[in-house]
């Protein structure tokens, strides 16, 4: 995928959490206190409930991304840099392009 076309796909930050949504969809969440398996999308807030404990699980838990405060389409960004190029990109290089202070 170029770069124009990652740009049509993931536009905004809603298609990148869309698309990541629908990604850990096909892998099974699995609650972290009672290792339920059965779960539920709670729409308002972005969270999946389990359905025995109802504890929540977030989009970004268990992901590299659990702990950053970076917008979903400035990762899906980083991931495009990051792979467009047969040599991939430094993290200096990918903090000047999305335009962060620090990496």
């Amino acid at each position: 995928m170029t770069i124009i076309e990652f740009l049509q796909n993931f536009s905004d930050g809603l298609s990148c959490k869309t698309h990541f949504k629908e990604q850990r969809d096909k892998q099974r969440i699995i609650c972290k206190k009672c290792s339920c398996t059965k779960h539920y999308w709670l729409q308002g807030k972005w969270q999946w409930q389990c359905s025995n404990c109802r504890f929540r699980t977030t989009l970004r838990s268990g992901t590299i991304m659990e702990s950053a405060k970076l917008s979903f389409q400035k990762w899906y960004l980083c991931m495009a840099f990051m792979s467009s190029t047969k040599k991939g990109i430094s993290a200096l290089e990918t903090q000047r392009h999305l335009g962060h202070n620090r990496y």
